[in-house]
């Protein structure tokens, strides 16, 4: 983006060089004039300045170079003054057509060095808006993989809870004492898992979603509607809105 700008940047000025100098001979050209007077061939030559930048003017504001309007009385030459070499007029005209063919030649390169460098920008936007959300979302999943990491130890903690039965803790101290350090455990791993707005998804009687859920196998169920979950196998895990592991479950199918 910033060598476009710098070769715009370029022609620009090559562009003004160019239209300085079309100016430049168009302001400061004379048409050699031949008088006995002195005074009359000053008049002449003021007359053809005047001329020559009338000319210019209408060249600037768009009038055809080459239009033949008739001679205002300040371009009329002096009554006596001698007349003008043709030769000489062709060549001028010649020249004033030759810078004139130049200048719309920069014109035209300006036009599409412009467009280059508008596109250039609507390019370096794109890039910035997308390097900005890429950015974004690595701020917000950056700890997608520590989080898959330990979504098995919650695993674990929890088929050791669901293990041991109430029968079981109420003539056992020991094992109470450790069925209680286990729950703890597992409701402050949950904890920081909610602070990261990593969610435990347990669809029961949801619909079926190819993106949070898993299909395991199917059952047809009269009593549910077909394409609900019925069983939940293993639960699946969301990281802002992003499922990380979809919950493994069973879906009703049609009877």
């Amino acid at each position: 983006e910033y060598g476009e700008f710098q070769t715009f940047q370029h022609y620009f000025k090559q562009i003004n060089l160019s239209m300085q100098s079309v100016a430049r001979v168009l302001l400061r050209s004379r048409l050699p004039l031949c008088s006995s007077s002195s005074g009359r061939l000053l008049s002449s030559e003021a007359n053809a300045d005047v001329g020559l930048r009338s000319k210019f003017q209408k060249f600037m504001h768009g009038d055809n170079a080459g239009s033949t309007a008739e001679p205002t009385s300040s371009e009329a030459p002096e009554e006596g003054a001698a007349p003008i070499d043709p030769a000489v007029l062709k060549e001028k005209d010649a020249e004033i057509a030759a810078l004139q063919e130049k200048l719309a030649s920069e014109r035209k390169l300006l036009t599409e060095m412009k467009d280059r460098y508008l596109r250039a920008l609507a390019d370096g936007e794109n890039v910035r808006n997308r390097a900005k959300r890429e950015l974004e979302d690595s701020k917000v999943y950056s700890i997608q993989s520590f989080a898959k990491d330990l979504l098995p130890v919650s695993d674990v903690l929890e088929k050791a809870l669901e293990s041991v039965k109430e029968e079981d803790r109420q003539g056992n101290a020991t094992l109470s004492n450790l069925h209680e350090g286990v729950t703890l455990t597992y409701n402050q791993l949950h904890q920081v898992f909610k602070r990261h707005n990593l969610i435990k998804i347990e669809p029961i009687d949801e619909e079926f979603d190819p993106v949070y859920h898993e299909a395991m196998f199917q059952v047809p169920d009269p009593e549910k509607t077909p394409g609900t979950i019925f069983s939940v196998i293993q639960s699946g895990y969301i990281l802002q809105s992003r499922s990380i592991r979809p919950a493994k479950v069973g879906v009703v199918k049609e009877t």
